[in-house]
């Protein structure tokens, strides 16, 4: 029974393929250089500026009142007013707007997160896609070559009569088979080449070195515990989780609705000096009646300011906690839907995982090393003129075949364990399978 996983994620951990050296250099590049990963880190990083946006406090206000009719007073003429003040939203609200924001940050990394396990298995993907085309020609070139050999000594016996002319003419047609089925394979190589450098961002064109043999590697952990570890560390489920909590939130920043802001300032107002009503003298006393001498001096005024705006459209707010309150029913059901999607995903690439297991160990222990020996059998009986020259072909041809599909099954194997890995969300750890007979060509 192989481990379940190690404690380091897929997103932040090597490929897992033992002998992947090549594979290694590719992710980290990709990792490196992906600018899909680059433009997730740049929302991280954009996101993160929301906080001191939403926890900071509103811009102060200045208020400038000119009055072309000026404001009469028994102080002066009142021509010019200067205010300021600043709007102070209850602390409970800056809180909750920070902590709403701050889900939206994690929010943001798991997105990162799920973009570089989507790179990994892209890389993963791209490179046994080209596995494969190489194994598919170096197999079709020794099997060309095996043949281009069993030709000449056929070629040599026809010239002396000893075999019959169809059964040279049937190799060589064999022989030209493969070798344009090795050239539709060069050119299949040349797309697979351009897949694998537009994930490392690099032009289609640039070469890139023969990749390596794989040994295939089992894995048989229990199928419900990694739908645990799916549920887990799934990063797209982490991010549904982070939405509900934005959401919770919300619904307590449209409960604090309720409360009124208060906003506090100061005014001073100029106060222009003019010269106070004199009164006219009383001609029986000769004495100006008493008079307010106060425009003379001009006095400016000033005022404190505390204002609350009052929340009395209950409708309005009763309406936003309704709708905070469904976005949160959303998310829960978003939720539950992806847990689905997630668990199906792991249980159909952990069959695929199981299955190719199962056929490459049939391919290796069984049908290969048989096959082989049935042409051996069939190609020493037909040079005896015990057996015709198409069984030969026919057991020759069964013998590719089986040996082109345990290439195909080893790729099949390593991609849906990438796509296992991606969905679990961990490195997961496999045991190579044991083979005492290894296949023509690896």
């Amino acid at each position: 029974m192989a481990e379940i996983a190690s404690d380091t994620p897929a997103s932040k951990g090597s490929p897992h393929t033992a002998g992947h050296e090549s594979l290694r250099t590719y992710v980290r590049e990709a990792l490196e250089r992906s600018p899909s990963i680059h433009a997730a880190v740049a929302n991280v990083e954009a996101t993160l500026e929301k906080i001191p946006q939403v926890t900071s406090l509103p811009d102060p206000f200045l208020r400038m009142v000119v009055r072309p009719e000026p404001i009469q007073t028994a102080a002066g003429d009142m021509y010019f007013t200067l205010g300021v003040g600043q709007k102070i939203p209850l602390p409970a609200r800056l809180n909750r707007a920070g902590r709403a924001a701050a889900a939206e940050v994690r929010m943001a990394i798991e997105r990162l997160n799920a973009t570089r396990l989507a790179v990994i298995a892209a890389v993963e993907h791209a490179y046994y896609r080209l596995y494969l085309t190489e194994r598919s020609i170096e197999l079709t070139k020794a099997h060309a070559q095996s043949l281009e050999n069993l030709e000449q000594v056929l070629a040599s016996q026809y010239r002396v009569g000893r075999v019959e002319q169809q059964d040279l003419l049937r190799i060589q047609t064999e022989i030209a088979k493969l070798r344009d089925d090795e050239s539709r394979l060069g050119h299949r190589r040349a797309s697979a080449v351009a897949a694998l450098n537009r994930l490392l961002d690099y032009p289609p064109a640039r070469e890139l070195p023969t990749t390596q043999p794989i040994s295939p590697q089992t894995f048989d952990a229990d199928v419900e515990q990694l739908i645990v570890l799916a549920a887990e560390h799934n990063p797209e489920l982490a991010v549904l989780a982070h939405q509900a909590e934005r959401n919770r939130e919300e619904i307590e920043l449209a409960r604090l609705a309720h409360w009124p802001d208060a906003t506090i300032g100061f005014e001073w107002t100029y106060t222009e000096p003019r010269d106070p009503f004199l009164p006219p003298i009383n001609p029986d006393t000769g004495v100006r009646p008493p008079y307010n001498d106060k425009s003379d001096e001009g006095d400016d005024n000033w005022a404190l300011m505390l204002q609350f705006n009052l929340p009395i459209w209950l409708d309005r707010i009763e309406a936003a906690k309704r709708e905070a309150r469904q976005r949160l029913q959303r998310t829960r059901y978003e939720k539950q839907a992806a847990l689905n999607r997630i668990a199906f995903r792991v249980f159909d690439a952990w069959v695929r995982v199981q299955t190719q297991q199962d056929t490459i160990r049939l391919l290796q222990s069984t049908l290969i090393p048989q096959t082989r020996q049935t042409y051996d059998v069939s190609l020493t009986a037909y040079q005896a003129g015990k057996a015709d020259f198409l069984t030969v072909i026919d057991n020759w041809r069964r013998l590719l075949d089986f040996e082109l599909m345990l290439h195909r099954e080893v790729a099949d194997l390593e991609t849906a364990f990438s796509e296992l890995q991606r969905e679990v969300g961990l490195q997961l750890i496999r045991e190579e399978i044991a083979s005492e007979t290894k296949s023509q060509g690896e």
